[in-house]
């Protein structure tokens, strides 16, 4: 069975960027902290801001934020935005249509598999990305610092 690793990186990428809530970060960033490739950041970036959790800016002050608050960001916001697959990738088809008023076995695993679909999306409505980092320090910018001084 293939594995995806996406939920779990798109996991990282919104943790990551809502750590540094509110400044903005840029994805090569984003990737050496969650130690993936770039290109993949990106494509993940891509969803998350398609799904409206990030927001994303270009040049050289360009990044991606989030784009509510941490709070009102659910894991199952993550998993909408980018899982193409269910959490359990089984394939349910059924060689054994010709007798299936005698034998159960097919409408169980669906069953079962509709079943832990639906507590696994319900137990991920309940967790806000809010929980899932401590916060950093927002960067200061230049003028900032200069005027403090």
């Amino acid at each position: 069975m293939s594995r995806s690793t996406e939920l779990m990186t798109a996991s990282y990428v919104a943790a990551f960027v809502g750590a540094r809530h509110p400044d903005r970060v840029n994805t090569d960033l984003i990737a050496k902290m969650v130690q993936t490739h770039p290109t993949r950041v990106r494509r993940i970036v891509s969803k998350l801001v398609k799904a409206g959790i990030l927001l994303s800016s270009r040049g050289g002050n360009g990044g991606v934020s989030l784009a509510r608050e941490a709070n009102k960001i659910t894991l199952a916001d993550i998993y909408d935005a980018v899982q193409d697959q269910t959490v359990l990738k089984l394939g349910l088809h059924n060689p054994f249509s010709e007798w299936s008023d005698h034998c159960f076995i097919h409408s169980t695993f669906e069953r079962v598999h509709s079943d832990l679909e639906t507590k696994f999306r319900s137990d991920l409505a309940d967790i806000k990305l809010s929980e899932m980092f401590k916060p950093w320090a927002p960067v200061k910018k230049k003028a900032e610092v200069s005027s403090a001084a």
